[in-house]
């Protein structure tokens, strides 16, 4: 993400505009221009401070300088770095150098070459100080891998970025989204729970939802990694075909608030995610991944008709998974993270009035010793079998556990 220096925007009665960056001849002759350092940089496998070097005199010299800083920083971000590896370990060698010198520091001769080479004699090492004992500090990693983009991508993945990082300071974001292909928006709101997202969602028909996500600025505590997620999630709102948005933002640092619409009719940002399947945060991968490799007796059932409560209509899980022997038997699965437990007391009460509900309820134990809760669950014993506690996210075997329970009632 940018840093708030960074940002491009103007201001007017209260509404944010972007200054997105044109395509220009100018805007894409730096940008190649700052690819081609970095490109040239990871050949050579140089150093970070070394990089830091390389590019000082052009981000100066950049006529666009706000703009080559920002794209500086996008580019930076996908970087990949490693700290040489080798036989030494430099802070054990460092630190016997340091000691070294300083017993040998009284009787130093004035001439520096001289007592490097005493140094080095008493350290029973003669090549000693050529080594790199200064390989595990962050400034001496190696650039080893950019990202693959041309000047055009890199410009669009900035402005991107520019929006991305307004969204670090929202207090709520609207949403209009509409697409014809109603599997669409389902996966869409599979991806909302995937980034645990809170959000108020209102199904206008088939082909449309409207949606109030709460942002950062309404969180205590882990707002900054809440707000780094509704950040990442702007790359899925960029995948659906038509869609509107307006966030609430506080960039001021006071109660003031500005408001940032954005829609897609008049938007040409283009998600770096191209497909579906790559808008899922690592955690829910690796538990996909797990789920596949160790479930016998459930599989994946993403297409499965989504869960209806009566009076409430349909509800999104997590997760649906289908019986591996009887495919018509499906279980749906709800998570109930730390951010998100406005409706936790209201699903368990549907379900001690509906028992047999094919409906698992997982509950982050985060929200167990929140407010006197610890006997929470002791309300809801008669349909125990529905419920699973986790940290952080669920483990496959508590969840395959809770389905088979489910299951035989």
């Amino acid at each position: 993400m940018l840093n708030k220096d960074l940002l491009q925007y103007t201001r007017n009665a209260g509404r944010i505009s972007v200054r997105f960056l044109k395509e220009s001849p100018a805007a894409l002759t730096i940008a190649g221009a700052l690819l081609d350092i970095y490109k040239e940089a990871a050949l050579r496998q140089i150093t970070r401070s070394e990089l830091e070097e390389n590019l000082e005199p052009f981000l100066k010299a950049a006529l666009q300088g706000r703009a080559a800083a920002g794209m500086n920083k996008v580019i930076l971000d996908h970087c990949e770095f490693s700290a040489r590896s080798g036989e030494h370990d430099p802070a054990a060698e460092r630190d016997k150098l340091f000691k070294c010198a300083a017993g040998l520091l009284p009787q130093a001769p004035e001439d520096a070459a001289e007592f490097r080479r005493r140094v080095a004699a008493a350290m029973g090492k003669r090549d000693f100080l050529q080594q790199d004992i200064y390989g595990d500090l962050p400034e001496f990693d190696r650039l080893t891998v950019v990202p693959d983009w041309s000047a055009a991508e890199l410009c669009n993945v900035y402005n991107v970025n520019l929006v991305q990082s307004l969204l670090l300071y929202a207090e709520s974001l609207e949403l209009s989204l509409a697409d014809p292909d109603p599997m669409t928006l389902r996966k869409f709101m599979r991806r909302l729970k995937f980034y645990r997202l809170l959000a108020d969602v209102e199904k206008i028909s088939a082909h449309e939802v409207k949606l109030v996500v709460s942002g950062p600025a309404v969180l205590f505590g882990e707002n900054r990694k809440y707000g780094l997620q509704l950040a990442s999630f702007f790359q899925v709102i960029l995948l659906m075909k038509e869609w509107k948005m307006r966030a609430k933002l506080h960039l001021r640092g006071d109660e003031r608030v500005e408001f940032l619409n954005l829609a897609s009719k008049n938007c040409d940002l283009k998600s770096s995610a191209q497909r579906w399947a790559t808008c899922v945060p690592e955690e829910v991968l690796m538990f996909i991944r797990e789920f596949r490799k160790h479930s016998i007796h459930w599989q994946e059932a993403a297409d499965a008709n989504l869960p209806e409560i009566a009076g409430k209509g349909v509800i999104f899980p997590d997760f649906s998974f289908a019986a591996v022997h009887a495919p018509g038997q499906v279980v749906h699965v709800e998570l109930f993270h730390r951010y998100y437990s406005n409706t936790l007391k209201e699903r368990l009460d549907f379900l001690l009035k509906n028992p047999h509900f094919p409906l698992v309820v997982g509950i982050d134990n985060f929200l167990l010793k929140k407010d006197g809760r610890k006997d929470f669950l002791a309300a809801y014993e008669a349909v125990k079998s529905h419920i699973f506690t986790y940290s952080n996210y669920p483990g496959v075997e508590k969840v395959c556990r809770a389905l088979d329970k489910v299951a035989a009632l």
